[in-house]
């Protein structure tokens, strides 16, 4: 969908929240993208990082710095979203990098559709300089995929109080998870055909545990037919 962007120079109404844990080689980078976006408000929580992460994100100018307190991803993005101060949420890993134009389009995406409560754009995998990535990553650099990921997307406030927090339990499928709950209670997320995110691809990365993720998405998923069979 085409939807209008705002002018280049008001902040959006948006907490950027950037989860890093030893993440100092790529964490500039992707801070470097999040601020041309004008989020009203950067989040960086940095879960107990042994390098540079933590000094990189308190000079980046108008970034607030968090301390995780728990551990996992998802425990991450759930205290950031917590701290934030903003009607609307996005994400960026630190080894990602927000596209040029893409919280814009997002945003414009909600604007447009006061009712709808999450708005996903596509998702890019790439490269990143001095990280080896795996086979299965090197075969979708360059692909374009639907952002069900969430770095791809933005979302109101309210979403994380309708669908609840990323699960904690779940060390990779938390992603998925919630984007399995948010369709589930009949909440369709705005598409739009345009490439918001770059994802990088980094075989160290917890996601290229092949094992981990199969059996969680199974557990998702089981997790999805039961529900629906309770609310029969």
């Amino acid at each position: 969908m085409t939807c209008p962007e705002s002018p280049p120079s008001i902040p959006l109404p948006v907490t950027a929240i950037v989860p890093t844990r030893d993440a100092a080689a790529h964490l500039s980078t992707a801070l470097a993208t999040v601020a041309a976006a004008r989020p009203a408000e950067t989040i960086v929580i940095d879960g107990a990082s042994n390098d540079d992460s933590i000094a990189i994100a308190r000079r980046a100018s108008g970034v607030r710095v968090l301390s995780q307190r728990s551990r996992g991803l998802a425990a991450a993005r759930n205290e950031a979203i917590s701290a934030a101060t903003q009607p609307m949420i996005a994400f960026c890993d630190a080894d990602d990098r927000w596209v040029e134009g893409g919280l814009d389009a997002l945003h414009g995406a909600l604007v447009a559709e006061p009712d709808a409560l999450v708005a996903i754009g596509m998702v890019e995998p790439v490269a990143l300089d001095g990280t080896e990535s795996s086979e299965g990553q090197r075969a979708r650099i360059g692909t374009r995929l639907a952002g069900f990921t969430p770095g791809a997307m933005l979302a109101r406030r309210e979403a994380f109080e309708r669908i609840g927090p990323f699960d904690e339990t779940l060390s990779i499928g938390a992603d998925s998870d919630w984007f399995v709950r948010l369709v589930g209670q009949g909440l369709e997320p705005i598409r739009i055909d345009r490439v918001v995110l770059a994802k990088g691809m980094r075989g160290s990365s917890l996601s290229s545990d092949v094992a981990i993720y199969r059996r969680e998405l199974l557990e998702v998923a089981r997790r999805h037919i039961a529900a629906r069979r309770r609310s029969r």
